[in-house]
């Protein structure tokens, strides 16, 4: 009775402990792609902020200027940075006119 009582009792031991991992596990496996989301959300946004300080550098040749704000666009900019972008495609078609 007692060998039954301890083979159960392991059992139940085991089992927590396999239950026990498998949490922590998930737990470590949850926060990475947490991080791994954030990180690739701040490369995005520091994609995009070149990408705007390209489009409104008057120091930068118009032909890259207007490539940036070609993707600028394409990856949903908006506001004012891409109102300037409409503006170098006018000043790009009055120079070769």
């Amino acid at each position: 009775m007692v060998e039954r009582i301890i083979l159960i009792g392991s059992f139940f031991t085991a089992v927590a402990t396999i239950i026990a991992t498998a949490v922590k596990i998930y737990k470590f496996v949850r926060k990475w792609e947490i991080w791994a989301d954030e990180q690739s959300e701040h490369s995005f946004d520091n994609y995009m902020s070149i990408m705007q300080l390209k489009i409104m550098s008057p120091y930068m040749p118009l032909s890259e200027r207007i490539k940036a704000g070609d993707k600028y666009v394409k990856l949903g900019g908006n506001g004012e940075v891409k109102n300037k972008y409409y503006w170098l495609i006018k000043e790009l078609e009055e120079q070769e006119s």
